[in-house]
This record gives structure tokens, C-alpha cells and sequence, in this order.
């Protein structure tokens, strides 16, 4: 079986570097991100070793309904034979994510650097295809539970 895919993608990679003085800065790193696809006109090979469809609801006539309540779709594929109808989930799909990195470096003495690391993921796979750019920012962005790790890293250096 295959279909026809209307695709949506939304991503902005931004990047924030600070000097505060010489020793001391700070890194922001933030790429929110959402995908959304919503498949249509399915259909199948009209013939083995072609690239020629048969279109469910217009060709042979097939005829497909959507359940909305269930979020399935019944296919008769032959008019003839309603015994080879099937059913498949909806595959319309949205995907988002979060991924934002922070660090504050301090040079506390000449070679020596503290670094204070944060780092937050937030991701969510959704059946709803809809992608509404003032939702998502407004509304969705931060909605996902945070997976958060904080690291801390000292660089000491010795002259010998």
C-alpha cells in the first residue's frame, strides 16, 4: 500500500555566545523542533514491475471510509470481491522536540577552567498532524516532560 505525504517541518537553531570579561562566559545553544506529516490517496500497484496505481475510492470500485472514533481505515479494494477488504490505523503523525544546551566557563586562574554544563531534552510523538506555528510556540513547546543533566568539569592547571 502506499500514499501521497504532505509534509510540515518547523526548526530554528539558535546560538548565544557572552563575554563577561577575559575569564568568565556563557554558551546558550536551543533548536526547538516539529515535523508533521498527513497521508492521503492511498492506493496500491496495479501491476507487479510497474509504477502504475490503482487508487482506493476511484479506481476498480474500491471504495475506503475513515472511522473517525476508532482513527481507522476500512479499504475495499474490489467491488467484485468484499471479502479482501482490510483495515489500517491512521499513520498521520507529529513529532516535536526541545534540545537546549548551557555553559558558563570560568577561568579562575591562568589555565585553569570551571565549566558548568546544562543540558534539557523534551520530545513527544503525536497521532495529530496539525501544526500550528502559535500553538507550538505558545502553548506546546515546554509541555513535554524534561529529561535535565547538569555537569561540572575542573580543569587544574599544574606547572611543573
Amino acid at each position: 500500500m502506499f500514499g501521497e505525504l504532505d509534509q510540515r517541518q518547523l526548526d530554528l537553531t539558535t546560538r548565544l555566545n557572552v563575554t563577561f570579561t577575559p575569564t568568565l562566559s556563557f554558551q546558550l545553544y536551543l533548536q526547538p523542533f516539529t515535523f508533521s506529516g498527513r497521508y492521503r490517496t492511498f492506493k496500491e500497484l496495479r501491476a507487479p514491475r510497474t509504477f502504475a496505481f490503482n487508487v482506493y475510492g476511484q479506481d476498480n470500485g474500491s471504495t475506503i471510509t475513515y472511522d473517525g472514533g476508532n482513527a481507522r481505515y476500512t479499504v475495499h479494494p474490489d467491488s467484485s470481491q468484499p471479502s479482501n477488504s482490510f483495515q489500517f490505523s491512521n499513520p498521520d503523525f507529529r513529532v516535536r522536540s526541545l534540545r537546549s544546551n548551557a555553559v558558563l566557563r570560568w577561568e579562575y586562574r591562568p589555565g585553569s577552567t570551571l565549566f558548568l554544563v546544562w543540558t534539557q531534552s523534551r520530545s513527544a510523538d503525536l497521532s495529530d498532524p496539525t501544526l500550528d506555528v502559535g500553538h507550538y510556540l505558545a502553548r506546546e513547546l515546554l509541555r513535554d516532560p524534561p529529561t535535565n543533566v547538569l555537569l561540572i568539569k575542573v580543569n587544574y592547571w599544574l606547572s611543573l
